[in-house]
């Protein structure tokens, strides 16, 4: 909801224009922030877990210093390729002079922003989902939100400025309670190891390719349409979809914060049947959820489009393709924890190249005739089939079936039933 009010506010002081150049310029750090990190979060919460669990603290600073210094590390020669490339991609890729300083500013806020991120998964696994919940998503809008008021920014560039102080103010909301945590916790320093150690990126490089392309799905067809469009068309989708992803952004991360680690506990120790138990309790519980958010859209979506200004009206056929396409999403529940506690990085990596193959195909077949409509129907039907694939994957391979059955439905509602009359009896 935050990140929800400081794009009304973005839009609103910037116009469709100018945060469509933002936006690009946000889409180039969530893609590259997400590579920065080489899919070492979902290693994190693996091997991590049992390190909490067993009180093995110097594995865990370990652990700690690795992933912090080899995040650091690519996000560093990220950041000056993107600096040094930022005049070549403004002026021959998007063909938009005026965008190559908010690419500089957003490389700029590339590594704390990284680093930031890398400390999600270790909150989680000290049991600190909601601080890890906050820096993931709550922190960066609310800090730039509320600079909005100081300085009301002028252009896409001054808004990045405002990120980057956000980001930067963020990074140390994330160490804290982590550093505090391993300060109580005792135990003797462990050695950092090798900078690039093979035991860890081996099989993070999977997930390091499958992050990178699920974050890319997300951009690809803002960076489609701001080839082949104005900036105000960039603003515009970009904004349907940013309302669409908040049916799914303000929940996904939340649970899956709360059911990985346990996934993680549970690995050898619980049954099939329980471990599916979790994920179908969560997949209904979603779905119910955002199917209701999302007839709220198809109801009243120009209205809340409006919301960020008059020339964003247009995003409302976008926004209902995008939404349907977040159902497919929510409805498949916490299905990327489950597939990594297994040991199935390639299946997601599998899964992610091909939705976003699919995605870039889609998306020069259909911006090109359909502009940003075309492009939240690529958006949506690579979604949609990447979450089914490994749907499909963790019923055949694992035997726990992530959608819940009509059956399931029934019994659950039967239950919560009995629990209320029992209620109401007693009092």
């Amino acid at each position: 909801m935050t990140n929800f009010s400081f794009v009304i506010f973005l839009g609103r002081y910037l116009g469709a224009s100018q945060t469509g150049l933002y936006m690009i310029g946000l889409g180039f750090l969530s893609v590259l922030s997400t590579f920065c990190r080489l899919g070492l979060e979902q290693i994190v919460i693996r091997d991590g877990g049992p390190m909490v669990r067993d009180r093995q603290w110097a594995q865990l600073r370990s652990l700690y210093r690795q992933t912090m210094l080899l995040a650091a590390a690519a996000s560093l020669a990220l950041t000056l390729t993107v600096i040094l490339l930022s005049k070549p991609l403004a002026l021959y890729v998007f063909h938009k002079q005026e965008l190559a300083s908010v690419l500089v500013w957003f490389a700029v806020a590339l590594l704390p922003t990284s680093i930031a991120m890398m400390h999600v998964p270790f909150l989680q696994i000290i049991g600190k989902p909601e601080r890890s919940i906050a820096v993931f998503s709550v922190w960066v809008p609310l800090l730039s939100f509320l600079s909005l008021f100081c300085m009301p920014p002028s252009s896409a560039v001054t808004a990045a400025y405002i990120f980057v102080g956000a980001s930067t103010v963020n990074l140390a909301i994330a160490y804290i309670p982590f550093g505090r945590f391993m300060r109580s916790a005792g135990g003797l320093p462990g050695p950092i190891g090798p900078l690039w150690n093979v035991r860890l990126l081996r099989p993070a490089l999977p997930l390091l390719i499958g992050n990178t392309c699920q974050m890319a799905l997300l951009w690809i067809a803002v960076f489609a349409v701001g080839i082949h469009s104005s900036p105000s068309d960039v603003g515009g989708y970009s904004v349907a979809q940013r309302v669409a992803l908040t049916l799914s952004g303000f929940l996904v991360p939340p649970i899956d914060a709360l059911v990985g680690p346990r996934l993680s506990m549970m690995r050898g120790t619980s049954s099939k049947h329980d471990i599916e138990w979790i994920v179908q309790r969560v997949s209904a519980a979603l779905l119910i959820l955002v199917s209701g958010l999302f007839v709220v859209l198809v109801v009243s979506g120009h209205q809340l489009l409006r919301l960020f200004g008059n020339d964003f009206g247009a995003g409302y056929g976008p926004l209902l393709f995008l939404s349907a396409g977040q159902l497919a999403v929510v409805a498949s529940g916490s299905i990327r924890p489950l597939l990594v506690v297994h040991g199935l990085e390639r299946v997601i990596r599998n899964a992610m190249v091909i939705a976003t193959l699919a995605c870039i195909a889609l998306a020069a077949i259909l911006v090109p005739t359909l502009g940003a409509t075309g492009a939240a129907l690529a958006t949506a039907l690579a979604l949609a089939g990447e979450k089914l694939a490994e749907g499909l994957v963790a019923w055949k391979v694992l035997g726990i079936c992530v959608y819940p059955s009509l059956s399931f439905y029934r019994r659950e509602i039967t239950t919560l039933l009995k629990h209320h009359a029992k209620r109401t009896q007693t009092e």
